[in-house]
């Protein structure tokens, strides 16, 4: 889209996520744009995430997980401290995007 006035997003995601039969994480790759100078993997956050069951607990630990892969940034955009959360609440938002009764044409995962 057209961008007007500089409208730069201050964090964006980008998740490959593949469930095994038994809805575990079996492949998961993560990456932040707007956490750190240049866009980066969150290795914690895969790591907290592989091999576990796709529930809520599991996303909370890997939210929380965040905090150890960025020392988010302060600029114009947005603070440190919300883009740490944004950054957790995009987790979350994709993982109910991945529930039942959520549209899944929109999201592309486990394929």
């Amino acid at each position: 889209s057209k961008r007007f006035d500089q409208d730069i997003s201050a964090v964006c995601m980008a998740i490959a996520l593949q469930l095994d039969s038994a809805n575990r994480v079996s492949e998961v790759r993560i990456a932040y744009g707007g956490m750190a100078p240049i866009p980066k993997r969150a290795e914690q956050c895969e790591a907290a995430l592989r091999g576990q069951s796709w529930n809520e607990p599991c996303i909370r630990l890997a939210a929380e997980a965040l905090e150890q892969d960025f020392a988010a940034i302060t600029d114009m955009r947005a603070s440190a401290a919300y883009r740490q959360r944004v950054a957790g609440n995009l987790l979350h938002r994709f993982y109910r995007s991945t529930q039942a009764g959520v549209e899944q044409s929109v999201y592309h995962y486990g394929r």
